[in-house]
């Protein structure tokens, strides 16, 4: 822990659920909360106190009629109860003396009812006269791995540097679980819903300071107070990678966001001349941050020149990869004539191409990697885009028959390290990045998980296409030229 005031809401020493469905599953999103953190061991590090006058257990744990019958201390609740008995939870908060609250309880100030409006800012209003701290309401709240901490089910349980703020929970648990497959891990995601206490600008506060948080990302509906926003960015993007994302920028979003969280959406163009003054940069869509996200904790993100290499199967492939790239400001250069030299020395000439794009395919692991080392070691390659030599195991001999699956799936998992600690091998020998694509062609083969997951571990990044990896290659660069100035981070 560190002597922030928002930590504490990170490291609460028990938790209480106030409302859990009496119905289990078929409660609905609450019941979801006990599950998920009990997956994540939490009740095996800290005391966990679920609340409902109808049950006595729960899941193998006591259940308590109200808030003020558990044991002492609660440091956070999680309120589940309707908005109606809302106000009476807040008082047992106060009374029981909690230092934070998350409401998932909607129902407020994002309905556009003046009334429920004016019960959210009374609440809020006594909750600060009394020193608790408030996320949301109408949010997921915190996944913090290192304390057992989660809001959906599938989280993993292992912590890593990147920390999510987002105003949206549905949003927040894609990420978390889309870019879990490709081996990226989280310090603390914060779903804040309403922000009608704690604001993203606190939390983006919070991530500066935050030891553990390398890279900060955030999903943003609303800004609330602009200034102090603005400031809060700037402050966290001087010292640490920020990646943002808007939502409303379209009438249509801005429509929806107003009505999801009570959001005033804003002008797009002013959000971007702030990311840019700040030092952030703004992800143009779901995928964007997901890619950029990647690129700040790999190889990506050393990347200066504009020169890349394409190394795959297929002259169609190459011809339509190569536009990609291209696209984006980048350059499929021609490899000069002593690395073609070179190449040819153990890749026949029929039937292949080593000018760049690369067309060409061995399955012997010492020529592959030979070939991507001539490859990046040229002078006119910033990046080698190699694809798909990691399709399966690469290298080893065809299975005998009567081989049982899990020693196909053994093989495979072993080809797919092999292959991840050879792609860190050549960036460290040659200081060129790499960038992998998986060229999607139905279900992945056997090994793929080890494979992703190896990857992003050893800093080597895999893309799902060129166009993706080309772009992300291409936002680094303009984002590195846009912080001219400050302090080189990326």
């Amino acid at each position: 822990m560190t002597d922030h005031p928002l930590d504490p809401i990170f490291h609460p020493r028990a938790v209480a659920l106030v409302g859990v469905p009496s119905t289990g599953a078929a409660g609905g999103g609450g019941w979801g909360f006990l599950t998920s953190l009990l997956e994540q061991k939490f009740h095996e590090r800290h005391d966990l106190y679920p609340v409902n006058p109808k049950m006595d257990e729960v899941e193998g744990l006591k259940c308590y009629p109200t808030l003020l019958d558990t044991p002492d201390p609660v440091d956070h609740v999680i309120s589940l109860v309707p908005a109606r008995a809302a106000p009476g939870l807040v008082d047992q908060v106060i009374q029981k003396k909690v230092r934070s609250l998350h409401f998932f309880t909607a129902g407020f100030s994002e309905t556009g009812d003046s009334e429920m409006a004016n019960v959210e800012a009374e609440m809020i209003a006594r909750l600060r006269a009394a020193g608790v701290r408030t996320i949301g309401p109408n949010c997921m709240g915190l996944y913090v791995p290192d304390n057992g901490l989660a809001f959906m089910n599938g989280f993993p349980r292992e912590a890593g540097n990147v920390m999510l703020i987002s105003q949206s929970g549905a949003n927040a648990g894609d990420v978390v679980q889309s870019l879990a497959r490709r081996g990226v891990r989280f310090s603390k995601v914060i779903s804040f819903g309403n922000g009608a206490d704690l604001r993203s600008y606190d939390f983006f506060d919070y991530a500066m300071h935050d030891e553990q948080t390398e890279v900060v990302t955030a999903y943003i509906e609303g800004v609330q107070d602009g200034r102090k926003f603005f400031e809060a960015v700037k402050r966290c993007a001087a010292v640490k990678p920020v990646i943002l994302l808007k939502g409303g920028l379209t009438s249509a979003g801005a429509r929806a966001a107003h009505s999801h969280t009570g959001s005033l959406a804003g002008d797009i163009q002013i959000f971007d001349a702030m990311a840019r003054q700040a030092g952030a940069v703004r992800a143009a869509d779901m995928d964007e941050l997901h890619d950029l996200i990647v690129a700040c904790n790999t190889s990506v993100r050393r990347v200066r020149g504009t020169g890349i290499a394409l190394v795959s199967i297929g002259g169609g492939y190459g011809v339509l990869a190569s536009d990609a790239i291209a696209l984006e400001g980048l350059d499929v250069p021609q490899m000069p004539q002593a690395s073609q030299d070179e190449m040819h020395e153990f890749i026949p000439v029929a039937g292949t191409s080593v000018n760049n794009p690369i067309d060409t395919m061995t399955r012997k692991a010492d020529e592959m990697e030979r070939l991507l080392k001539i490859v990046a070691q040229a002078d006119v390659i910033d990046a080698v885009f190699v694809n798909p030599i990691f399709n399966g195991p690469m290298g080893t001999r065809p299975a005998d028959p009567g081989t049982t699956l899990d020693e196909l799936e053994r093989r495979a998992n072993e080809a797919a390290a092999e292959n991840a600690q050879m792609l860190e091998r050549l960036q460290r020998q040659t200081g060129t990045a790499f960038a992998v694509i998986t060229r999607d062609r139905g279900a992945p083969p056997p090994g793929t998980e080890v494979f992703l997951q190896q990857c992003y571990e050893r800093g080597v990044a895999v893309y799902p296409s060129v166009a993706r990896a080309a772009r992300a290659v291409s936002r680094i660069r303009q984002w590195r030229s846009r912080r001219e100035g400050l302090p080189d981070i990326l």
